[in-house]
Order: structure tokens, then C-alpha cells, then sequence
């Protein structure tokens, strides 16, 4: 679907501008270019991103969703700011595979976004701000539909894993240990430290700088993770980096691991 907005956003382009390219922008006067020129050149920066979105290439979409930013940054900031959001939801459904799980919604988020930019075309704050809501909306609804989905799935594997734990069972002189959890998806108004301190994650919420540190390459701000993020969950550590995790996160006592938290030993 995503391969059909860039047909629509191509549309966009021919039709509601002209081809010539724009020169590029400078910190002099030479060379500064037409709040039209700004905008076209961010919604092809914008079509860019997401199709290096697609293709996997990260670094060449965060390269042009900042020069989509950029050039967006060249009209009044009202409706820069409104723009900018839409943007960053946008990425938000790309990178936590919304259009694989909740295809319908992530299509509307497209074409409410071309519908956006017309309006940004057009000076409309009004209208502008009615779709930006809309928009947040289909968002949303978007990334509980992927959470959904996504958890779905990981139980269903887990029931097979537990399947064949039983298998074991049957043949072993000692109960089977708990199966836990590789990946965890992120929740509505969940945060790093109540993930570490859920029962199947760490049962201690002082252990969050370990699923951090093993998912730096999508979380930039401990502080900061976003519904529908598919983080993964470090089994295989030592008592010296739970001990080191504790530590960072300010635990009173960071060697005095809790009985019921998890250690290697209860895997």
C-alpha cells in the first residue's frame, strides 16, 4: 500500500507544482527560496524517507526526513509544528511495521496526510489543525491494532514453546522452568522501568538500563519509547550486569538482587 501513496504523492507533486527543482537553501540571501519551493521540496524529502523506510536503508530515511524538516522549517511555525508531528506519527507507524499489521489504518494515515498538505499548500490553519487531529486519531488507533496483532503472535509462539516444554516435562525428574520472553511490545503509558518490572520481563524495575542498552539502536532517550516498539529483552547477562544495571538506575542496594527478580540461574 505504502508503494501506492508514493504513486498519490507523485500525483501531488506534478499537479500542485513545478518540476523545476528549487535552488538549494543557504544561510545568505542568495539562493533563498519560495515558501511553495520549501514545501515541495519537503513532501519529496518526505516520499524519500519513507521509501528508504521500505527498503530497510534507515540512515538515507532519517537523512531525508530531516531535510524534509528542514525545508518545512521555512514557513510559519503554527502550522511547521502541526506539519512536523503528522510527520513523526508517520515514522512511528513505519518503524513499529504498522502497515503489516493494521494496513487499513496506516493507508488513511497517508492520505489524510496528502490531505494535510494541501491545506499547508493553501495556508488553511484551520483546516490544517481539524486533520492533524484526525490524523492522531488513525495513529493511534493504528498502533493498538499493531500492539494487538503483534502480541497475538508472540503468544501464539509462546503456546508452542510451552507445547513442547510439556514434551520435556514428561521425561524430566523436575519441573520445567518458566518460558520467558525474548521480545516485549510496548503498551499504552508504559515506560522502560515498569516493562523491567513486569512478572515475564525482570520483576524489578531497577534492571531497565539492560533492555536500553540492548535496543540503543531505536530508543535515543531512556526516557522516551513509543507504543507498538518491539524491544528486545536480554536473557543471556551475568549477575555482574544486572548488578551494573541496578547501579545505574539508582537502586538503594544494587547488589542485593531481589529473590523474585531474574537472574540467569531461573531461566
Amino acid at each position: 500500500m505504502k508503494r501506492i501513496s508514493f504513486f498519490v504523492l507523485s500525483a501531488l507533486l506534478v499537479f500542485g507544482c513545478a518540476r523545476t527543482p528549487a535552488p538549494d537553501i543557504t544561510d545568505g540571501s542568495e539562493g533563498v527560496i519560495s515558501r511553495q519551493d520549501s514545501l515541495k521540496l519537503g513532501v519529496e524529502n518526505m516520499q524519500k524517507g519513507l521509501e528508504a523506510q521500505d527498503l530497510g536503508d534507515r540512515e538515507t530515511a532519517r537523512q531525508a526526513f530531516f531535510q524534509a524538516t528542514r525545508h518545512f522549517s521555512q514557513v510559519d511555525k503554527q502550522a511547521r509544528d502541526i506539519m512536523h508531528k503528522a510527520l513523526s506519527d508517520m515514522k512511528k507507524i513505519i518503524d513499529v511495521s504498522a502497515f503489516e499489521y493494521a494496513p487499513r489504518d496506516s493507508f488513511n494515515v497517508l492520505l489524510l496526510y496528502l490531505k494535510m498538505q494541501n491545506a499547508y499548500m493553501d495556508g488553511d490553519l484551520q483546516v490544517l489543525s481539524v486533520l492533524g487531529k484526525q490524523l492522531e486519531e488513525i495513529v493511534l488507533k493504528a498502533q493498538e491494532t499493531t500492539v494487538q496483532a503483534k502480541q497475538k503472535k508472540i503468544e501464539d509462539l509462546s503456546h508452542d514453546i510451552t507445547k513442547s516444554r510439556e514434551e520435556i516435562k514428561t521425561r524430566a525428574s523436575t519441573d520445567v522452568l518458566e518460558v520467558y520472553p525474548t521480545i516485549h511490545v510496548v503498551k499504552k503509558n508504559e515506560t522502560l522501568p515498569s516493562i523491567a518490572a513486569r512478572h515475564e520481563i525482570y520483576n524489578d524495575s531497577f534492571m531497565w538500563p539492560l533492555i536500553y542498552k540492548a535496543n540503543r539502536d531505536q530508543i535515543k532517550d531512556p526516557k522516551a519509547v513509543y507504543v507498538g516498539q518491539d524491544l528486545k529483552i536480554p536473557r543471556d547477562i551475568s549477575m555482574d550486569e544486572i548488578i551494573a544495571a541496578r547501579r545505574e538506575a539508582g537502586a538503594p542496594d544494587p547488589e542485593k538482587v531481589p529473590k523474585e527478580a531474574y537472574t540467569p540461574r531461573r531461566k
